[in-house]
């Protein structure tokens, strides 16, 4: 009885207080209403100011992730029409005290994310203008482009650029971080293509950044310019098509017994003094056949030009026991959409319960990715809520990358031959531990990756889990560079939700 009592005695006391600060809160949506529907704004009548209660069907549209895990949440989303209404909101967010994410493609999934509480969603998919310039070899996307939106217009140009592996990502955002993908062993990374931004930042300013003017910031947003501001505009240099834009698919799925077998050929080409081919890129997904109870991988592997070289070239691939294979010569225009037996609308799928810890590696050997399967497997078996758990193992030749200098961007990961993704996806309560194994996990390939500092472990932003230390995202050497960038362009750390940076540093 006295323990009944002492729990009434308690929920008296807190009422008051739960009652304010649902009070408290109903009163900042409704101000927070008020200041985006204040008519003085001005803001282009083709902007959408959406609520979750008044306009689901739009509010919707503005806040759709990809991933639903440790997701930022909101109390209004606005999809600006103009350059212009993106620094409104953004200098009525510094007046009035809220905060926002401004997103493209909406693809992030770093832990920092679930920080934002209660904002407001800076949608830019409206500010989605593709212009190609074929003389001057220059493409310029909005905000909201994302990849997939770029292959028609280039190609009926008769000009590619390099791109990550998935069509959904937006453009800038994955330039900001840098940009990893198959053609980096021709072009470099998505952010060497940049020629210059247009970004508003925290004080609601528009600012030119190029090689020209501003450089240090424009060193900056190519690895870390989440952390500096919100590019809305970037001109790129594209390309003529490589080889008449003509590639190989070639897409396989493995039982999980040839592993030694194919992580063998993988080492042969991405070990110590060795280097894939430019033209070569392969991609490897490590998972668990739910049907057959039994684990399986699958490998993606393009070649850039025909189809008779490509099978010449990769000869001892194709001597490897299949379950299924298909090889498919495409056009660059259709490489995305085709490769992965054309899974890319599956990969893309929004609303997954799904994160992603990365981790890179300067070397590939054979046992370690051997070891790597071995332990998925016993996570499979010990962990049957979330046996749609993946490991991506991305192999891309670097020598166009690291024919740039390691200065010439925030970039600090330039000698990484393979990204891999332990992409953990849970449907029930084992989360939290299977997380803790899948830490353990990323440790042991650390330990291995040829990257001495910090544990070994290296991680390119966009695929960073945000747990990581600063030096294992950043790189040590970059980080007074970009604190100082950080303190003049975003002192208050308003952009703080994708793996923040000090204001100074050490």
């Amino acid at each position: 009885m006295r323990s009944q009592s002492l729990l009434v005695q308690a929920m008296l006391w807190l009422a008051p207080i739960l009652v304010d600060a649902g009070v408290t809160m109903q009163h900042r949506r409704a101000d927070l209403r008020a200041v985006l529907t204040d008519p003085y704004l001005n803001l282009d009548p083709g902007t959408i100011i959406s609520f979750p209660d008044s306009n689901p069907d739009e509010y919707f549209k503005a806040t759709e992730r990809w991933s639903i895990y440790q997701a930022p949440t909101y109390t209004a989303a606005v999809t600006p029409a103009t350059e212009e209404d993106v620094a409104t909101i953004i200098r009525l967010s510094r007046q009035h005290g809220f905060d926002f994410l401004a997103t493209g493609g909406r693809h992030g999934y770093n832990k920092h994310l679930d920080d934002l509480n209660e904002g407001v969603a800076l949608d830019l998919s409206a500010l989605n203008t593709i212009i190609v310039d074929r003389e001057a070899r220059q493409l310029t996307a909005g905000a909201g482009v994302v990849l997939r939106d770029l292959f028609g217009p280039l190609s009926d140009a008769g000009l590619q650029i390099q791109t990550g592996v998935c069509g959904c990502p937006g453009l800038i955002g994955v330039t900001v971080g840098s940009g990893v993908g198959r053609l980096q062993g021709i072009y470099g990374l998505v952010a060497d293509a940049l020629l210059s931004v247009r970004m508003i930042t925290a004080e609601g300013e528009m600012v030119e950044a190029s090689h020209e003017v501003n450089s240090e910031l424009f060193w900056g947003i190519r690895g870390a310019g989440a952390n500096l501001g919100v590019v809305v505009s970037a001109t790129y240099e594209v390309h003529p098509m490589y080889r008449g834009g003509q590639f190989t698919v070639l897409d396989f799925v493995f039982e999980g017994e040839h592993n030694k077998t194919y992580f063998d050929l993988l080492a042969s080409y991405m070990g110590p003094g060795q280097d894939l081919p430019a033209e070569i890129s392969a991609s490897t997904v490590l998972f668990w056949n739910v049907t057959h109870q039994t684990a399986q991988f699958m490998a993606n592997w393009v070649y850039a030009g025909p189809e008779e070289e490509a099978r010449e070239v990769l000869a001892k691939l194709l001597e490897i026991p299949a379950v299924t294979t298909r090889i498919v010569q495409v056009p660059w225009r259709d490489l995305t959409a085709t490769a992965v037996f054309g899974l890319d609308p599956l990969i893309c799928t929004p609303l997954r319960p799904i994160t992603i810890m990365g981790i890179n590696l300067r070397n590939v050997y054979s046992d370690v990715l051997q070891e790597l399967m071995d332990r998925m497997v016993v996570y499979w078996k010990m962990f049957p809520d979330a046996v749609l758990t993946t490991v991506s193992i991305e192999s891309f030749p670097n020598q166009a990358t690291m024919a740039y200098p390691d200065d010439h961007s925030a970039y600090p990961w330039r000698d990484a031959k393979t990204y891999i993704m332990l992409q953990p996806t849970f449907g029930g309560p084992s989360a939290p531990v299977a997380m803790a194994y899948l830490r353990g996990v990323r440790s042991q390939l650390a330990v291995a990756s040829d990257y001495e500092e910090y544990g070994g472990l290296s991680v390119y932003v966009n695929y960073s889990q945000g747990d990581e230390k600063l030096e294992q995202i950043y790189g040590a050497r970059n980080l007074p560079r970009l604190a100082a960038l950080k303190a003049k362009y975003d002192p208050d750390n308003v952009f703080r939700f994708n793996n923040p940076i000090p204001t100074s540093y050490p």
